[in-house]
């Protein structure tokens, strides 16, 4: 009677457990030395590069951390202006993964008249984004703030259409 009682213990919160890990995507792994990209980052990038809807091409991808905040950022270009954005990630601190949760948001700065925009951070939480140049004209960097983003959707999509099988042609 006890060991059913325990598996049906176990089988109610390995569920729990299964359906949280469902809501959220792991992206990467913190290490003693450094943070890595765990998922395939060929995904992570044509998931953002659709989430954005404006033909942005992505470059290259990082895990930053910033205090007690933690993103997935990504660089890349639109129309020949540096574009980065930031998908704000969970870490899991026993076991040290970050993921990207279902309903997260995401922060993008764009460069405009600046050659050389970055994000701007204040107390670790990114606030807006600056121009690091001083010799230009116009400083403007555009920046837009996604409460809800579409990147797990996205995501989702973009995994599920590389893991179908190809058609055979006859």
């Amino acid at each position: 009677m006890q060991r059913t009682l325990f598996f049906i213990i176990a089988a109610i919160l390995m569920g729990k457990y299964s359906s949280a890990q469902a809501q959220q995507i792991e992206i990467g792994k913190a290490t003693d030395e450094t943070l890595i990209i765990t998922a395939d980052t060929g995904v992570l990038k044509k998931a953002i590069h659709n989430m954005l809807h404006d033909g942005t091409s992505i470059q290259e991808l990082s895990i930053q951390s910033f205090a007690q905040f933690h993103y997935l950022v990504a660089t890349g270009t639109n129309q020949q202006f540096k574009k980065i954005v930031a998908i704000q990630l969970t870490y899991d601190i026993q076991t040290r993964l970050f993921y990207a949760p279902k309903q997260g948001s995401y922060v993008t700065c764009t460069s405009a008249a600046c050659n050389n925009c970055s994000l701007f951070k204040e107390s670790g939480k990114i606030i807006g984004c600056k121009c690091a140049e001083k010799s230009t004209i116009s400083n403007q960097c555009n920046y837009t703030n996604i409460a809800q983003g579409t990147f797990y959707q996205h995501y989702m999509r973009t995994k599920q259409m590389n893991t179908k099988p190809a058609l055979k042609l006859r």
